[in-house]
């Protein structure tokens, strides 16, 4: 949760890492915040990080930056939110990173569930990682006719 050291000629600073293992060890920490510090969520992001938060089909503004992130975390008001976890996939990515789409239901002041899907690019630094990119969404519910809709592909 700090900022990023130069770029590492000689490849990964973190080899031998296995993606599910640093997806399911971050998910739970980063989830635990949203429930318990959201306040401090901020600080698995830096200067260079992206965040979007919204729902899907909607227009989002892109924030940049930690002190950026961080008025949009406080706006959106964690509080007391609780998050249950559907499926977490990871995959190796460019210079050392992982990408990790989490795919889930919210309930934030005991509001109604909603069901979600979260993506983060989580870069490497010395001491670990931290989220380069966050895309959020909360999805739309399927209405009854909006299923029967659908076209099928063949």
């Amino acid at each position: 949760m700090t900022t990023p050291a130069a770029p590492n000629p000689n490849g990964p600073i973190h080899q031998n890492v296995v993606p599910s293992e640093v997806g399911w060890q971050f998910v739970p920490q980063y989830y635990t915040f949203v429930n318990k510090e959201p306040h401090r969520l901020h600080c698995f992001y830096n200067k260079s990080s992206t965040f979007i938060h919204g729902t899907e089909g909607e227009d989002s503004q892109a924030c940049f930056g930690q002190q950026e992130i961080h008025k949009k975390i406080t706006s959106i008001g964690f509080q007391d939110c609780k998050v249950f976890i559907h499926s977490v996939d990871a995959q190796s990515s460019a210079n050392g990173g992982i990408v990790i789409q989490v795919i889930g239901e919210m309930s934030n002041r005991n509001e109604p569930w909603r069901k979600f899907v979260q993506t983060f690019f989580l870069a490497e630094q010395p001491n670990g990682y931290f989220v380069l990119n966050d895309i959020f969404r909360f999805l739309k519910e399927e209405s009854v006719e909006g299923s029967s809709a659908r076209c099928s592909c063949s």
